[in-house]
């Protein structure tokens, strides 16, 4: 059984934006360019049934350096954005403690619905349970409270 070039080059690019989108989990982008080029590849060896072999591989290499060259400079400008650290949003909540915090001990505070360990936040005096402390920090998954 022959394989068609439009068949190839469809084949190749569902491969590789697969492989891309599960595997690099559009980190590398690489994948991306090359199944892009692929795809297009395929689309013209489709519209144009007796395009050769070697005319649709130029094809597929000329488009993926081209979208390369295009795409690259624009996704990584976003890609190294700031984003917003994770935690963030929590500092200035206000929690409920479900276990004392003392100065010298870990307690519980319930926030957005889960219960997370605490600690209490430096120059802070012992919050008991059923009190309301306000988040000051994010340490990992521990919450460093105050009053």
């Amino acid at each position: 059984m022959d394989i068609s070039p439009a068949m190839f080059y469809l084949i190749m690019a569902v491969a590789l934006i697969g492989a891309e989108l599960l595997i690099m989990q559009f980190s590398v982008f690489w994948f991306l360019f090359f199944g892009i080029g692929a795809l297009v590849a395929s689309v013209v060896a489709w519209v144009v049934p007796d395009l050769s072999w070697f005319a649709s591989t130029l094809i597929f290499l000329v488009s993926s350096l081209v979208i390369t060259a295009v795409l690259y400079p624009m996704l990584k400008k976003w890609q190294n954005q700031p984003s917003p650290i994770a935690g963030h949003d929590a500092i200035g909540q206000t929690v409920d403690v479900i276990e004392a915090i003392g100065a010298n001990s870990e307690g519980k505070v319930q926030w957005s619905g889960s219960d997370w360990p605490a600690r209490l936040a430096d120059g802070e005096s012992e919050i008991t349970e059923g009190e309301t402390a306000t988040i000051k920090h994010v340490e990992g998954i521990r919450l460093i409270v105050g009053r």
